[in-house]
């Protein structure tokens, strides 16, 4: 029995330090894009019209990797749609999957995991006015989970609206 009670404290011990690790990286990335990704939400916020909803996207996704993304799209003012890559558009036939653990953690965050027609998908209202800051973290908290995003790697962005981040944003210190 003593010796059971040791493996498990040595197996929540290493829980715990993975999970503190866990949460650093993600600090870091916050640190790191937050405030490109929230100059870019704004930019794409207040550009455009009706006309012009099917430009009113983010994705971002890593230079290396362009199958691991997440994307996000202004439906209306009130409404977003996110959708983090399944695989399923990345090759035809499809040769690619998220390992169960990547969909794991993308279900928890409240994404779909039905990939058998396309993407993960969540629906969620914006704010009036909107909270880009909690619409950014979102956006990094999937990639940092989902497909394992750290700060010391090179994010690209993809917006029609907001090609180019300007400085308005306040880093996270």
């Amino acid at each position: 029995m003593f010796g059971r009670t040791i493996i498990i404290m040595a197996i929540l011990t290493t829980l715990t330090a993975a999970a503190a690790h866990d949460s650093d990286s993600y600090r870091q990335l916050l640190i790191q894009y937050r405030c490109p990704v929230v100059d870019r939400l704004e930019q794409i916020y207040e550009t455009g019209g009706p006309s012009d909803d099917q430009d009113r996207f983010l994705i971002i996704d890593f230079r290396n990797r362009p199958q691991d993304y997440v994307q996000c799209v202004f439906d209306t003012r009130t409404k977003m749609l996110c959708e983090a890559s399944s695989g399923f558009f990345y090759t035809e036939p499809r040769s690619y999957w998220l390992p169960p653990q990547a969909v794991a953690a993308l279900a928890r965050l409240g994404f779909s995991t039905d990939d058998s027609a396309g993407n993960f998908r969540i629906w969620f209202d914006v704010a009036d006015p909107p909270d880009f800051n909690a619409i950014a973290d979102f956006m990094l908290k999937a990639l940092h989970d989902g497909y394992g995003a750290r700060a010391d790697m090179a994010l690209r962005f993809s917006a029609p609206f907001a090609p180019h981040a300007t400085s308005t944003c306040i880093p996270l210190s």
